[in-house]
């Protein structure tokens, strides 16, 4: 598993516009797929208590290390080495963008020794988000998705400023974007996005009858409280100081709209 990866992530391109990303659109050998879809729970498998719900429209289940059905799951050899995956394909992940952790994040933290965790996921029909700045500690955040219908919506959306900010917005105005280009989520479909402070992306509303699912992996700068506890999560953390440009929560409305999505 581990050689095809490297593969795949060395031979693809890093676009910069409007910021750093790229995508692998075939991460794991398909028989390594197939075996992980065999074990991945339903959504109706994840209880409500056990999960994060990230919205008020309850149209995604996210479980974390912590929680007892993660650990459970995370016993499974297929699930536990994908995991572990994306943890070693961290240098060379690092190392492709380079240059633009050079540019954007300030030369403090330019050297950190990177935490590392990732999270599962599981989306149903009518999930939908509205574009958004991940959390400020990630220097990477991965999306990985393991099966989904692409025919049914769900694209994923990279979205571009219209106009340049002096602070950008982590909840920013529809009016200020445009959609620069969609990607259509196919099985085993892998977007890997430097997460600087003008990194919009967005989904649209997926249809699909079928249960969406993807692994959320993250290289983190170093901090307290760690995101992947799930009350660390549920707080958000938007400070900025490990990258050069600044970032606000402009409008409490439109981070109240994001969340009730």
């Amino acid at each position: 598993m581990i050689n095809f990866t490297k593969k795949q992530v060395l031979k693809s391109k890093v676009e910069i516009n409007p910021f750093p990303y790229f995508v692998v659109k075939n991460l794991l050998p398909k028989s390594d797929l197939k075996k992980l879809n065999k074990v991945l729970p339903s959504f109706n498998e994840i209880a409500d208590k056990e999960s994060l719900l990230q919205s008020k429209s309850k149209t995604k289940k996210t479980i974390l290390p912590s929680s007892r059905q993660y650990k459970k799951v995370h016993k499974n050899a297929i699930f536990k080495k994908t995991d572990k995956l994306f943890e070693k394909i961290k240098p060379l992940v690092i190392k492709k963008f380079e240059p633009y952790i050079k540019k954007y994040v300030n030369i403090k933290y330019q050297k950190s020794k990177l935490n590392y965790h990732s999270s599962f996921s599981i989306m149903r029909k009518g999930y939908k988000k509205s574009a958004h700045l991940d959390r400020r500690d990630h220097l990477v955040h991965i999306l990985f998705y393991t099966t989904s219908d692409h025919t049914k919506g769900g694209d994923i959306q990279i979205e571009k400023l219209v106009k340049n900010k002096k602070v950008y917005d982590i909840f920013p105005n529809k009016n200020d974007l445009k959609i620069q280009k969609k990607y259509k989520v196919k099985d085993n479909f892998c977007l890997f996005t430097l997460n600087t402070p003008w990194s919009y992306h967005s989904a649209s509303e997926y249809m699909g009858n079928k249960d969406r699912k993807y692994f959320y992996a993250v290289y983190d700068f170093p901090i307290t409280k760690l995101g992947s506890i799930k009350k660390n999560r549920k707080k958000g953390f938007n400070l900025n100081s490990f990258w050069k440009d600044d970032v606000l929560i402009k409008s409490q409305t439109r981070k109240k709209n994001f969340f009730s999505e």
